[in-house]
């Protein structure tokens, strides 16, 4: 360069602008990659499933905060049937697994954001906590996020500020679940009630067919005892005593469907596991078999006692083998296996029922829906999608679980699990 030129730009400070000038620019394309990066984390955060688990919910949050916020644990806290509860994760190798979170949950939703962090305390006494409420379209506070650092430090304003603009954005895919669970609960309680009056209706039917039957039954079989004494010739004394024995049979299916039509057998008591399948195989194992079905029992050889009411424990295993019966429809050396066992887990001991037929399973992608009220996976007029609903209402009623295990093409196992009513005979001791 020319000495004049250097001395010109020295006196009137072209170069020192020309650096400034470079050095802004870079500083604002950092900050137009940072926002994007923003934009982009958020958009991210307004995909949350609408019938995701809170678990599941927490542990995805977490994922996608921890690119923009410094953080160790992340807690969602809202409240659930009236409790306070948390749903922590934590980051493990490269994923946010949850975990149980030790903390008050008989208590109602905090007032405030120091509240919380006071109640987040007790578990983290020594973290730095940083809280935003999340708030309805109506201002009203139904929860917080929380991220909880291991060290201290000062408040960092900017990463509150943009930590309070995310929480927006997240308090309206929260809320949305919020909604659908809620809405999900009431159409489950309008399902039951239509399944209800459905079974009460069948249940009245049951009855009046069951009194007419009654009384030409008691004349049969009443004939038939006495040709029995008479006869003394083998082969009409074969067949009358076949006459009388089908007479047997059929006065204890109608005996069974006086029971099950009785709306006053919702009381609980005590009752087997077993007696109770060869009950309902009386009712419509019959029907299985024509259809060209083999049922297989196994059956435990202990006393599996429980507490609940014989009608409903009774719908739901008619249900489980009447979908087992339509998925066999078409199958090969179609089997339906009816096992009873007694089963112990983390909660307790239970007696369970599994139905496992060897039919065309279920999609994975179904799995998760089949228990919604009005989802069936059966061809139209085939199906109302209540039945598995009303079930597992009726198992948790009691206490209990309704689980499957289902592969397309396969098979499918629906396991009932219900309170052992020894175990709890025990633990009142």
């Amino acid at each position: 360069m020319h000495p004049k030129q250097e001395l010109l730009e020295k006196l009137t400070g072209i170069r020192s602008s020309r650096k400034s000038y470079y050095k802004e620019l870079n500083y604002v394309v950092e900050e137009m990659k940072k926002k994007n990066k923003q934009l982009e984390i958020i958009n991210q955060l307004t995909k949350i499933r609408i019938n995701a688990d809170w678990a599941d919910v927490s542990a995805y949050l977490a994922e996608q905060l921890y690119h923009l916020l410094s953080f160790d644990v992340f807690v969602l806290t809202l409240v659930e049937d009236g409790s306070l509860a948390f749903y922590a994760s934590q980051r493990e190798q490269q994923s946010w697994l949850n975990f149980p979170l030790t903390a008050p949950l008989d208590r109602k939703l905090p007032s405030s954001v120091q509240e919380l962090n006071s109640m987040l305390q007790t578990s983290y006494p020594d973290w730095h906590i940083t809280s935003v409420p999340l708030q309805s379209r109506l201002q009203r506070s139904f929860g917080f996020l929380s991220l909880l650092l291991g060290e201290q430090q000062q408040d960092d304003q900017e990463q509150l500020i943009l930590f309070q603009q995310i929480a927006e954005h997240i308090g309206v895919s929260v809320e949305n679940i919020l909604l659908f669970k809620d809405v999900s609960k009431k159409v489950g309680i309008e399902a039951q009630l239509v399944q209800s009056a459905k079974m009460a209706a069948i249940g009245e039917m049951a009855a009046g067919v069951a009194h007419e039957l009654n009384s030409p039954l008691t004349a049969i079989l009443g004939n038939a005892q006495l040709l029995m004494r008479q006869l003394s010739s083998e082969p009409l004394q074969r067949m009358t005593k076949d006459i009388y024995q089908c007479g047997v049979r059929c006065k204890k299916i109608i005996q069974n469907l006086l029971t099950f039509s009785r709306q006053e057998e919702y009381h609980f008591e005590c009752l087997s596991v077993n007696e109770l399948i060869e009950d309902v195989l009386v009712l419509i194992g019959y029907q299985l078999t024509v259809s060209g079905i083999k049922i297989s029992k196994r059956l435990s050889d202990e006393a599996l006692l429980f507490q609940g009411s014989r009608h409903q424990i009774e719908q739901i295993l008619i249900n489980l083998l009447l979908n087992a019966r339509d998925a066999l429809q078409g199958v090969p050396n179609p089997v339906i296996t009816i096992e009873s066992f007694r089963h112990q887990t983390a909660d307790g001991s239970f007696v369970g029922v599994s139905v496992h037929d060897n039919g065309v399973g279920i999609k994975q992608e179904a799995l998760a829906q089949i228990f919604q009220p009005f989802y069936t996976t059966k061809a139209e007029r085939k199906g109302s999608g209540l039945g598995l609903s009303v079930s597992l209402g009726i198992a948790e009623s009691h206490g209990g679980k309704l689980t499957v295990e289902s592969e397309a093409g396969e098979y499918s196992i629906f396991t009932l699990l219900l309170p052992n009513y020894e175990n709890e005979e025990n633990a009142g001791e």
